[in-house]
């Protein structure tokens, strides 16, 4: 809407909040403004204002809650509230991520989560690898590998971060075994820069390469129980479709336990399988292949960079 169109920034998040508070928690009061903003009383009853013409109906002054409160027809109009945003704002609080007065959420429920073990990483470290990505450079590390029996020192062209739902790689061109991999960031130790990197981002096809992995409910679990896995994740015709690269579906099987013969775990404990393994390992070797042809043919001969040991700016 046009007036939507001519409000500040500052003013249309102060009105997102009272929506987000008014669809989740079903009310929202001045001091609620006055907290999070850190503006005045004034300023906070001027926007409930703003908001009420705005968005006509769904906001209403309730005397016996002396709060406002949502309308019977609320319908948002600065925000498109979602379950998984809910939820994640959840599992921030849960984390220690966010501090309540932090969080949209007014008024949280009750809920528990896992324990957070906590990995700890280098703040210089990561400085590092953040800068050698925006610039293009190499960097030369230690590198504690569980195929080694101590660290090693590579030469490294990141390009990119992963995460897997445990901890943070790095995602980068290692001169030693000519190829891009993933590097746990923990286990990184006497980063230093060292030279321009040659080595382009989009030589690594495993990165890019979209892929799509079809999920199923274990076909050694009872029928009643295949059903439930199905509408839990809302699948179609009794499957479901997770579209994503090919390197981020080696993180989601690990996470799911997709890579584990389902023969050896009982089938409460692997609820899912994946079903198009066979393709799936044919377009991962296809992708490796095709990474492997572009640095055979675009990777510099001879491949010498010159260590500058030189800091961060």
């Amino acid at each position: 809407m046009d007036d939507q169109v001519r409000l500040r920034w500052s003013v249309r998040r102060r009105l997102r909040l009272i929506e987000l508070r008014l669809y989740w928690g079903g009310k929202i009061n001045r001091s609620d403004l006055v907290a999070f903003f850190g503006i005045s009383v004034p300023q906070a009853s001027q926007d409930l204002t703003l908001y009420q013409s705005l968005a006509e109906g769904n906001l209403v002054y309730d005397k016996k809650e002396r709060s406002y409160v949502a309308g019977p027809n609320f319908e948002p109009m600065f925000s498109d509230p979602s379950a998984d945003g809910y939820l994640a704002q959840l599992r921030s609080l849960a984390m220690g991520a966010l501090e309540p007065g932090e969080s949209w959420i007014g008024s949280p429920p009750a809920f528990a989560g896992t324990p957070r073990i906590r990995r700890t990483y280098d703040r210089e470290t990561l400085r590092r690898l953040l800068h050698a990505i925006r610039q293009k450079l190499l960097i030369r590390s230690r590198y504690a590998s569980f195929s080694e029996d101590a660290p090693a020192t590579r030469e490294l062209a990141p390009h990119a971060f992963g995460f897997d739902g445990q901890r943070w790689h790095i995602r980068a061109f290692c001169h030693r075994s000519m190829g891009f991999r993933d590097f746990v960031i923990g286990r990184l130790s006497h980063v230093t820069l060292a030279g321009q990197s040659r080595i382009e981002p989009d030589w690594d096809v495993e990165w890019s390469r979209p892929v799509t992995m079809v999920l199923k409910p274990n076909p050694r679990l009872p029928e009643r129980m295949r059903k439930a896995i199905e509408r839990d994740h809302r699948m179609s015709s009794g499957a479901l479709d997770v579209r994503t690269t090919i390197c981020s579906s080696y993180y989601l099987e690990s996470q799911l336990d997709l890579d584990i013969d389902p023969a050896l775990l009982p089938p409460r404990r692997l609820q899912l399988v994946l079903a198009n393994r066979q393709d799936l390992q044919r377009e991962r070797q296809r992708a490796r292949e095709e990474a492997a042809a572009l640095i055979t043919l675009k990777m510099p001969i001879p491949s010498t960079y010159a260590a500058s040991g030189e800091p961060v700016r």
